[in-house]
């Protein structure tokens, strides 16, 4: 099976070269609301069975200008918050700066992120279990820090594909592999990380002997 990941179109909001926190947050909040800059996208003639979309406008927008069916709209599919890492009244700092220092604090679970690395990978993990793995072609249409954390928990359900370093508005990604276990949709279903071939296999031999009276607590009695 296939799922192609695709950014949205790029957002025409111009920002200061430097910035305060407040005027920061003011950009973020325009962004969102702010329109696209339409281009084309290359979908390599794929019949897309199925199409999931974050719920918010640039996303949608773009979803229906590549995909002609039904959009499913997730609110899973969110971008990460990025929030000004410290507050400064009258200094101002590059652009840029505040984009990197925030996605950091977000890796280092810094209090000043609406959300941290654990709470975002959980949130893929949820949307992941809840899509219908029996389409062939699945096309997700969201953000760009989005869908870099998105590839990793593919990579982790054993799909190939180009590891991502940009991610690209208006570009489309494409990932191959299959279906999960029933197990692993289980537990991502719960937000919980899939467990590979061989943790899947110990785990369900130790329940067994569990079962058998054999094993208790993890030592042979």
């Amino acid at each position: 099976m296939r799922i192609g990941l695709l950014r949205h179109f790029k957002v025409d909001c111009p920002h200061q070269k430097m910035m305060t926190s407040e005027e920061f947050r003011e950009w973020s909040e325009r962004y969102e609301v702010s329109g696209v800059l339409k281009n084309h996208v290359d979908m390599y003639g794929i019949e897309w069975d199925i199409c999931y979309v974050s719920d918010l406008p640039r996303a949608v927008t773009t979803a229906k200008e590549v995909y002609s069916g039904n959009l499913f709209v997730d609110k899973l599919l969110r971008e990460v918050d990025n929030a000004p890492f410290l507050h400064t009244e009258r200094l101002r700092l590059p652009f840029e700066l505040w984009h990197v220092c925030g996605r950091l604090a977000w890796l280092f679970r810094s209090r000043s992120q609406p959300e941290t690395i654990s709470g975002t990978r959980r949130r893929i993990r949820k949307f992941l279990g809840s899509i219908d793995w029996e389409k062939e072609n699945i096309l997700i249409v969201c953000h760009g820090f989005m869908i870099f954390n998105i590839q990793l928990e593919l990579f982790r359900l054993r799909f190939m594909g180009t590891k991502l370093k940009k991610v690209r508005n208006g570009v489309l990604y494409q990932f191959n592999g299959r279906k999960p276990s029933e197990e692993n949709l289980k537990r991502l279903k719960k937000g919980m990380p899939p467990q590979n071939g061989a943790a899947q296999r110990f785990r369900r031999n130790y329940i067994d002997l569990s079962e058998a009276g054999t094993v208790r607590g993890g030592v042979r009695s």
